[in-house]
């Protein structure tokens, strides 16, 4: 309870931040459409970090995760959400403006739906500070193998 309570101002700020977001997308949008020459406003944040960052090592097997759910903070990072119990879920595409929801000095454990997508991500976020932050090695269905649990995802 108290860390749901301690992070209400990140899930405030990212909210807050989203709405901008929105906000200054939409303001491009007519600009674009007034001015048909200028390029397509960019889509999110890039999760780019330069060539010579060494993130060390990211991974994280799945039988080491689970037990995570518990102390940690784990991030389903798949575009519709796989339905991991008490796990915040962040699209990968939503990294960049959503970070700030990211609750720090906890250990993170990013799934997607491959190794290379969540390595990405773990890379950009420790680029960032957040060094405690892990790729799921297998990605989500290695999840599913080593017994993590999923709900319901046909909504």
């Amino acid at each position: 309870m108290i860390g749901k309570v301690l992070n209400l101002p990140f899930k405030v700020l990212g909210g807050v931040a989203r709405a901008v977001q929105a906000q200054d997308a939409k303001k491009r949008t007519q600009h674009h459409d007034n001015d048909p020459v200028q390029p397509e406003p960019s889509q999110g944040i890039s999760l780019d970090v330069p060539d010579d960052f060494d993130a060390g090592s990211i991974h994280i097997s799945a039988s080491d995760a689970v037990p995570l759910l518990e102390t940690g903070c784990m991030v389903d990072a798949t575009l519709k959400g796989a339905g991991i119990p008490h796990a915040l879920h962040i699209p990968a595409s939503e990294f960049g403006i959503r970070i700030a929801e990211l609750p720090p000095e906890t250990t993170i454990v990013i799934i997607a739906e491959d190794t290379a997508s969540s390595d990405q991500i773990v890379r950009f976020l420790r680029h960032r500070g957040l060094d405690e932050t892990w790729s799921l090695d297998g990605g989500l269905s290695s999840w599913q193998n080593a017994g993590g649990p999923v709900g319901d995802t046909s909504q």
